[in-house]
């Protein structure tokens, strides 16, 4: 196991440390997924496709992974020499655009699994998991609340998230009460996710 990784050897053995290094990932929304993508770099995932339009302002720095002079560039560039500042031997390929209904589906070929950070402004964050769900690949969704987060696996084979609500505005806040709800059946309330 190379020596960057080798504090991994307690929870990844090595032949799969080897493996994920060539796990092709793939980002859509580099937001909060901009957290996400240094966290499955450090761990060892070098090869990454980021996938984001926007560009940084200063309202990100509080939960983005990014610096202030990193304000008015777009946010895949800027992850992206993030990432390679930590780790210059990734594969880190770089998209600077939205994903769109018109290049969706063509993003997302060629990847073992996708994490959708996307906002849930319009269809695109379902399209996108349907795309990923008739690829066989497997979906991470991020959320922030606070000072928590969540992350929901969607598997190709397994319920779809929409199924929680078809309509984009405010869906986050819907996988927030279905966590509360799940919370409640296993008498363990969350009283400060109430609150948001």
């Amino acid at each position: 196991m190379e020596e960057k990784y080798n504090r991994n050897r307690i929870y990844i053995k090595p032949d799969e440390q080897e493996k994920i290094k060539h796990f092709r990932v793939l980002l859509g929304g580099a937001g909060i997924g901009s957290i996400i993508a240094e966290c499955a770099l450090r761990i060892g995932f070098e090869t990454i496709t980021i996938i984001d339009g926007d560009k940084v302002e200063v309202s990100n720095l509080n939960r983005q992974n990014y610096r202030q002079e990193d304000v008015g560039n777009y946010k895949a560039e800027s992850l992206a020499n993030r990432l390679r500042s930590i780790n210059p031997k990734a594969n880190i390929r770089v998209v600077n655009e939205f994903v769109t209904h018109n290049n969706v589906e063509k993003l997302i070929e060629g990847h073992d699994i996708a994490i959708n950070a996307l906002d849930f402004k319009s269809d695109i964050p379902f399209v996108f998991d349907k795309i990923c769900s008739e690829k066989n690949i497997t979906v991470l969704h991020p959320y922030n609340f606070g000072w928590a987060g969540f992350l929901t696996v969607v598997d190709p084979d397994g319920k779809p998230l929409q199924g929680l609500s078809d309509k984009p505005l405010g869906f986050e806040l819907k996988v927030a009460e279905y966590v509360l709800g799940y919370q409640a059946f296993w008498m363990q309330p969350q009283e400060w996710l109430e609150k948001v």
